[in-house]
């Protein structure tokens, strides 16, 4: 029953409503006041068609721009020192043929391309000097010639390396033995200089000395002081070498110029001594003091060790010249290549040829060739000290030590000649060594062996008063 009464009321409280509708109140707007719409972008139609497109107004939002930075990358870099060229040097170019590049670049070995067929020549010249300088130390059988062969090699090796350097001029090692080389093969030549003219001394000299110098002294001090300036070269020419820095080689070319200015001062120093040589030697030829025999040799070796040094000192002013003004561009003469072969290969070639041409051992030959050592060399050498220290035991008495044959009695005697005139005893007395034998005192026993050689030693003195005893 209530259920019915429910629906049915919902079915008919609509209809009541319509019926009766309720009264609303109206508003009366006054006269002036419009009422205004909205704009719109078209007006609407008066009446609906079916060409009408409604049109909507776009909507834009003006958001902030949001910037992103991009993320940090850190560059990798290599800690490498840069690049550095020689003022006034472009910079690295590409090898062309043989590897030459021009000699403003920083790449660049030599200053110029070198001459191929030059260095041939050369090499090839010193290596002929060479095998003449070996051929006459044979035969005529001077151990010291080693020097000059040796200078010769170095030679020959400077302008072989050259020539390679030639066809491959990108090589840093061909260059810098080429150029160390050809640097300081020259003080061979002048040691050997100093040592020939020791034994031109000793063979034609009266006195047997220069000034106060023994010809062994005078060896020893000159050599020694060629050793210290070939050092002192050869360090220079290694720091200069084609490849290293512009301070390495500022500071190589200040010593190897040091080097050879102090060679050159040991040149001037024995050329003093060669002077008072000649003059000695002309002096003493008026004299008559000299024999046939050692009048003429000596002017031969004189004349070629004034050639030899005149050569090895045009070389050293020209080098002297070619460093001091630096290795740039402002300096011509390491670029030129023709002053190199004139200046420093012609000289040496010479300064060796003429050697070969007066060699000493044509001129000095026989026992008086044979420099002694000298008196630091006997007081310092081992074997030397060993041999005095046997000959002071030997002295001890005849019947600890025999002398049985020349050669013994040769190893113990010493360096100043006496003349016996009685069989018991040696005096001493002044004679002239270079004398022939017609001008020499008669000696009561014959023997000119006998009259004329040298102080022997205490064991060798007793060993002839026993024979004496003997036979007289």
């Amino acid at each position: 029953m209530r259920s019915s009464i429910a629906v049915l009321v919902t079915l008919l409280l609509p209809s009541f409503c319509a019926t009766f509708p309720t009264k609303t109140e109206s508003r009366v707007l006054p006269a002036p006041t419009t009422l205004s719409l909205p704009p719109t972008a078209t007006p609407p139609p008066s009446r609906r068609n079916n060409d009408f497109q409604p049109s909507i107004t776009p909507f834009s939002l003006d958001l902030p721009t949001v910037a992103i930075a991009e993320p940090f990358k850190p560059s990798l870099s290599l800690n490498l020192p840069p690049v550095t060229c020689t003022p006034g040097f472009t910079a690295y170019a590409t090898p062309g043929l043989n590897g030459y590049v021009p000699a403003d670049a920083c790449n660049a070995l030599w200053n110029y391309s070198p001459n191929f067929a030059a260095a041939v020549a050369f090499s090839v010249l010193f290596g002929m000097v060479t095998i003449a300088h070996l051929a006459q130390a044979i035969v005529y059988r001077n151990g010291f010639c080693w020097v000059i062969v040796m200078a010769a090699v170095w030679e020959t090796g400077a302008y072989a390396f050259r020539a390679l350097g030639s066809k491959a001029q990108q090589s840093s090692a061909i260059a810098t033995v080429s150029q160390i080389l050809v640097l300081v093969a020259p003080i061979w030549v002048n040691a050997f200089a100093y040592m020939v003219f020791a034994r031109i001394v000793h063979f034609y000299s009266p006195t047997r000395k220069v000034w106060l110098f023994s010809p062994s002294l005078l060896a020893l001090i000159f050599v020694t002081l060629d050793i210290v300036s070939f050092i002192v070269q050869l360090i220079g020419g290694g720091m200069a070498g084609p490849g290293a820095n512009p301070a390495a080689q500022r500071k190589g070319t200040n010593i190897y110029m040091g080097g050879i200015g102090m060679q050159e001062g040991f040149i001037l120093l024995f050329s003093g001594l060669v002077i008072k040589f000649h003059r000695d030697q002309l002096q003493a030829e008026r004299m008559g003091r000299l024999t046939v025999q050692k009048s003429t040799g000596w002017r031969w070796l004189i004349v070629a060790l004034y050639a030899c040094l005149l050569a090895i000192t045009i070389r050293i002013i020209y080098r002297l010249v070619e460093f001091s003004a630096g290795l740039g561009k402002n300096n011509p003469l390491p670029g030129n290549e023709t002053l190199l072969y004139i200046l420093e290969s012609i000289p040496m070639t010479l300064a060796m040829l003429v050697w070969t041409i007066v060699h000493p051992g044509r001129f000095m030959c026989g026992e008086d060739a044979k420099l002694p050592p000298s008196w630091l060399f006997r007081h310092l050498c081992c074997c030397c000290r060993k041999r005095r220290a046997g000959g002071s035991l030997a002295g001890n008495g005849a019947q600890h030590h025999r002398l049985t044959d020349e050669v013994e009695l040769a190893a113990n005697e010493e360096t100043r000649p006496i003349a016996t005139y009685n069989r018991d005893r040696a005096t001493a007395s002044p004679t002239n060594p270079f004398l022939d034998t017609a001008s020499r005192p008669a000696s009561p026993i014959h023997n000119t062996r006998d009259q004329f050689r040298l102080r022997p030693s205490p064991a060798a003195d007793n060993f002839y008063k026993s024979l004496r005893s003997k036979f007289y």
